[in-house]
């Protein structure tokens, strides 16, 4: 087995790296990989705010394990992020462990010292993925229900919902936009993200807050459009005219019947007036305006955001997999530690 480095501009290497990802993930509960021609357009991209490695583990010159490991640039640099895949005809021989040490090199040369990974796993058990992880000393520090919710079988109900929480966000102004934020926005954009891992629940997550700024913004924007995504966002305005609070959703020209939630927050002082539930289904109704081909989004709640839950229930979301964000810390380097037991092996992806 070799381990090594597949070079970004290796367009063939690059495509099996992404196959090898596509294979093991062919049980999940839904399916929401990124489509090839989006991959890879980010790929070639790159991003100022975070460094992208990608691994391969090789047998007689074939890939067949592909490990993904990211390195912050402008916040939490010392916190790196990775994924594992084996192909379903290579899984059980080592190539995930052997990707997972590789992987915390890459992370140690760049300053990191912890790790974190996301494993999947079905509604009411484990996974291979999560038993996989788990033998490699990472350790779950927040769960996340992954659901998804038809826009096109909802629509009917969203009426009823605004004529609701009227009475309750009176006072409040909500407006869309899409691609880029509106510059009278900008401040308050800014002030929210920066709040959200402040205010999100992360339950043992060692994250810490974020700096944004118009750069940081700006270049977002423009790396999406270059990549073919596309952003739909609502905010609510505060009578003074603040950004009080945001939620996003991003599809893609690649896959465009299907989106991703993504962040969604209140400010804390403008809480109990149903803003959250107002600005999504303010963004609802612009994604089915804009983008009439997206039927599909997919968003993810920490169990333990009762206030998220119980709005995305009221939207009517379902529940189809969770999502266990693990971390662990780094071995110090040269380290290799014993193989677990059979078993463990066995639970590697």
């Amino acid at each position: 087995m070799d381990i090594r480095e597949v070079a970004r501009h290796d367009r063939a290497l690059v495509r099996r790296h992404w196959e090898i990802g596509r294979a093991a993930d062919a049980g999940r509960a839904y399916d929401f990989d990124v489509p090839w021609e989006q991959a890879w357009a980010a790929l070639c991209d790159g991003r100022h705010d975070r460094e992208t490695v990608l691994l391969g583990a090789f047998d007689d010159g074939v890939m067949w394990g592909a490990a993904h490991v990211e390195v912050n640039l402008l916040d939490n640099v010392s916190l790196g992020s990775a994924t594992y895949h084996v192909h379903p005809e290579r899984q059980r021989r080592g190539f995930g462990r052997a990707l997972a040490e590789a992987s915390y090199d890459v992370a140690r040369e760049r300053g990191c010292t912890r790790l974190v990974t996301d494993a999947y796993a079905p509604v009411d058990g484990d996974s291979p993925g999560v038993l996989f992880a788990r033998a490699l000393g990472f350790a779950v520090a927040l769960v996340d229900g992954m659901k998804v919710v038809d826009l096109v079988e909802t629509e009917p109900t969203w009426a009823a919902l605004e004529e609701r929480i009227a009475p309750r966000a009176a006072g409040y102004r909500v407006v869309v936009w899409v691609d880029r934020v509106p510059e009278e926005l900008l401040d308050g954009y800014c002030r929210l993200n920066e709040m959200f891992h402040e205010q999100a629940p992360m339950g043992e997550l060692e994250v810490e807050a974020e700096t944004w700024d118009e750069k940081r913004v700006r270049s977002r924007e423009e790396r999406n459009l270059r990549i073919g995504r596309r952003e739909a966002c609502a905010g609510a305005l505060a009578a003074d005219g603040t950004l009080v609070a945001l939620t996003e959703a991003i599809t893609s020209r690649s896959a465009p019947e299907r989106g991703i939630q993504s962040g969604t927050i209140v400010d804390p002082a403008h809480r109990g007036h149903s803003l959250g539930l107002a600005v999504k289904l303010a963004n609802h109704r612009q994604l089915r305006a804009r983008f009439p081909r997206c039927r599909v989004l997919l968003t993810g709640n920490a169990d333990v955001n009762a206030a998220m839950n119980a709005v995305n229930s009221a939207l009517g979301y379902r529940e189809v997999e969770r999502c266990l964000e693990m971390q662990r810390d780094l071995p110090p380097a040269g380290s290799r530690p014993a193989e677990n037991s059979g078993a463990a092996r066995a639970s590697a992806p």
